[in-house]
């Protein structure tokens, strides 16, 4: 099983990455040609879930990370040989709290970011008589609200690059959802333009079977997020009982 490797954290809090976004989609195509069939399913199952949650609003703030960790358990299990059935792919509800509160924050602090855009939209209506608008403020508040919407999304843009590692962090670590949030902060800074290409790469993988036929996603999902742990394996995991302080016991024997 793989878990954080604490030592590969602290050393990529102050040092940059090589990324080989080529090498990590090359073993998530052979993994994935090589263990299809439950992913396939897994994804057929999720997206059922997804659907569900939708009409709930607050079900898909709890399943949605533990369901996309479910395919880096998945290909976990796949790449070290191990059986893989469709209950293993649920395993990320354990830290469902963690992903929970970390949704919530997103939420909040979104909802501040926008909140200027919809006081100076809803302005002119609260400030003015419907049958005589002042033309100087409407166009005013219009004009602000273009210029903010556009710093907002570039604002929320770069917190959602800075949090990448979050959900990883939460299931890997076991870390709280602010501990990871400031872990992902230290780490992503360093290769900030480096995580937004591989997000945008993953993004473009997992929707390609979307392009082709909405259907084609339950194939492409699980490919993309292959791709983030395969880089993940690289960057900061170990296997359990192989940490820092085990290595060095072993070598001390």
């Amino acid at each position: 099983m793989k878990t954080l490797d604490y030592s590969k954290v602290e050393y990529y809090k102050t040092n940059k990455f090589k990324f080989d976004i080529g090498i990590y989609f090359n073993q998530s195509i052979e993994l994935f040609t090589n263990n299809w069939q439950p992913f396939v399913i897994y994804s057929l199952v999720a997206a059922v879930l997804f659907i569900v949650s939708y009409f709930t609003v607050i079900g898909m703030i709890l399943i949605a990370y533990p369901l996309m960790i479910g395919y880096l358990i998945g290909a976990e299990r796949a790449e070290s040989g191990q059986s893989l059935e469709l209950k293993d792919f649920f395993g990320g509800f354990k830290n469902i709290g963690n992903y929970f509160i970390y949704s919530i924050i997103v939420t909040v602090i979104s909802l501040v970011v926008l909140s200027p855009y919809f006081i100076f939209t809803l302005m002119p209506l609260l400030f003015n008589d419907p049958n005589h608008l002042n033309e100087g403020l409407l166009l005013g508040t219009t004009l602000f609200g273009m210029f903010y919407m556009l710093f907002a999304i570039a604002l929320l843009f770069v917190l959602q690059a800075c949090m990448f590692l979050v959900p990883y962090l939460i299931h890997y670590g076991n870390m709280s959802a602010i501990d990871a949030m400031k872990t992902s902060y230290a780490i992503v800074k360093n290769n900030f333009w480096w995580f937004v290409l591989f997000a945008i790469v993953v993004s473009l993988v997992s929707s390609l079977g979307m392009v082709a036929c909405y259907i084609g996603a339950i194939a492409s999902y699980p490919l993309g997020y292959m791709m983030v742990y395969f880089m993940l394996k690289e960057m900061l995991l170990t296997d359990e009982g192989n940490t820092e302080i085990d290595r060095i016991g072993t070598n001390q024997e």
